[in-house]
């Protein structure tokens, strides 16, 4: 408890001259006294607090710094958020242009198989028709060695 100096003697004899009655005035000052006792702040008390109150300057203080710190983190990662989604565009953009080239690839090779097959149909008729030639070549060919055996035959006998 702290100790301070309140002189009650005077107290009550102050009161009596003002008029109070004795009871009355020793009343007022214990109520008073003990009221002060409690609450009442010493040169020690606010030395303490003032104490406290340093300590918790610095404490803001480091707050503070670390505050600072965070906001200039904050912001490092703001900014590389920022480059990701300029790179995540980018990106966007090249596989928009790739499905694009793609796309175009697929119709060339679509293009590509129908000429193959209409190609293909066209050799296996130029095919078939030299095939039908030959055979005509080959018939009148066996047809002129056949006479030609013929006419030797005659010729010889």
């Amino acid at each position: 408890m702290t100790m301070f100096a309140f002189d009650t003697h005077e107290a009550v004899k102050a009161l009596q001259e003002a008029g109070a009655t004795e009871p009355l005035a020793e009343a007022v000052v214990a109520t008073v006294g003990a009221a002060m006792g409690e609450n009442l702040a010493t040169k020690v008390d606010i030395t303490g607090l003032k104490a406290d109150l340093a300590e918790l300057r610095t404490e803001l203080a480091a707050v503070k710094a670390d505050v600072t710190g965070l906001r200039t983190e904050l912001a490092a990662v703001k900014a590389d958020v920022t480059g990701l989604r300029t790179e995540l565009t980018a990106v966007k953009a090249d596989v928009t242009g790739l499905r694009t080239e793609l796309a175009a690839v697929k119709a060339d090779v679509t293009g590509l198989r129908t000429e193959l097959t209409e190609t293909k149909a066209e050799l296996k008729a130029d095919l078939a028709g030299l095939e039908v030639r030959l055979y005509r070549q080959l018939w009148v060919l066996g047809a002129g060695v056949v006479g030609l055996t013929v006419t030797l035959m005659k010729l010889l006998n």
